[in-house]
């Protein structure tokens, strides 16, 4: 899978950008600010129809323009596909090959993409919030119907969340067990990935760090027994809504469910955020990291695109070798972003593009 082709109007600061990439190491160098990861983010936006960002519609579309356009011509097995989604304030329209997108399932699985940014670092030791984003991405990258769980789930909650803020709970009964009878299908959807990726992650790390540190990745339901919410999550949930009545009357806001559960990061049984060094944590990314491009491989057939944003220079030598071994392995299009080229080992790429950014302008270099 490669993106052959790069055309963007009117999102953020890029106002016209046309983007012909090569086929295997995208360098990006400039300084701050001028838009570096803001093509990245075009990127992952026409792979998933979401910002690794977190951001809202209305901050994608440039200032003062009426909406913003990204398209992407895609090559998987001999075939090339365009794929164009039209940003509007207040929503997304996408099209394949000039036909509009009416199901989101139909839209995903054309270009799967894998984002590797700084935030990711941060997120062992930041909030449970940020811990759920990178979940719910990754599981929606090997599987495009999680997303239509996750949007289900959220409705269920914002509706059941007005009614609660009311005071008035007549009714609340029946939001209650259609929002558990979601959230265990959310929740089942996260373990089953988290299963399937433990294992490579273990593997990855072991390579990384040489030695025999044993690395887990465990889910964490809030209000609910991980055990019960296995066993039978519909009833588990409405078990730990009950539970929770009083609180929730009195906040006015539902307090157990996927929404509030969390990730828990272990190196040989105690959490990564307490007892790891600094290199063990970016070694547990960078395996993370490695482990969501082979289980995506092993889901699709095909390595997806690796954005790589200014991770560059979080990584030591060492680590950036490791990390650049595996892409040289797996033959996958890799776009990064740096403020210096110093930053970057060029020992071990067989084929790199180099592209110097500057106020939203994509420079070609020799």
């Amino acid at each position: 899978m490669k993106l052959n082709r790069l055309s963007i109007t009117a999102f953020r600061n890029l106002q016209q950008v046309e983007f012909d990439p090569g086929a295997r190491f995208n360098i990006i160098h400039g300084n701050n600010a001028q838009g570096k990861t803001n093509l990245l983010e075009s990127i992952y936006l026409l792979g998933t129809m979401k910002s690794f960002r977190h951001a809202r519609n209305r901050d994608l579309v440039a200032w003062q323009a009426p909406h913003g356009i990204i398209r992407g011509w895609v090559e998987r097995d001999g075939v090339t596909r365009e794929i164009a989604l039209l940003l509007e304030r207040d929503g997304k329209k996408a099209r394949i090959d000039h036909k509009l997108v009416t199901r989101l399932a139909d839209f995903f699985g054309s270009l799967n993409v894998v984002v590797f940014a700084p935030e990711e670092l941060a997120m062992l030791k930041g909030s449970p919030d940020g811990r759920r984003r990178y979940l719910d991405r990754a599981v929606f990258s090997g599987s495009p119907t999680y997303i239509l769980l996750y949007h289900d789930y959220y409705r269920l909650l914002k509706n059941r969340n007005a009614l609660l803020k009311t005071g008035d709970t007549t009714g609340l009964e029946i939001w209650s067990e259609q929002l558990a009878e979601a959230g265990a299908r959310l929740a089942r959807e996260r373990i089953a990935y988290l299963a399937g990726i433990e294992p490579l992650l273990q593997e990855y790390y072991r390579t990384i760090a040489g030695t025999a540190e044993m690395v887990g990745i465990g889910y964490r339901p809030h209000g609910v027994e991980r055990e019960a919410l296995v066993a039978d999550g519909r009833n588990a949930i409405l078990a730990g809504l009950e539970r929770a009545a009083t609180e929730e009357r009195r906040h006015g806001t539902t307090t157990v469910g996927p929404h509030r559960d969390d990730l828990e990061f272990l190196l040989d049984g105690r959490l990564l955020k307490l007892h790891a060094s600094q290199g063990q944590q970016r070694s547990f990314i960078l395996a993370l990291k490695m482990a969501e491009i082979e289980y995506l491989q092993q889901t699709f057939g095909a390595p997806p695109i690796l954005l790589l944003d200014d991770m560059t220079s979080e990584l030591d030598g060492e680590r950036n070798r490791n990390l650049l071994g595996f892409l040289q392995q797996k033959k996958m299009q890799v776009f990064i972003t740096t403020t210096s080229l110093q930053n970057i080992t060029f020992d071990g790429m067989d084929h790199h593009t180099t592209f110097r950014m500057e106020q939203g302008k994509v420079l070609p270099q020799r």
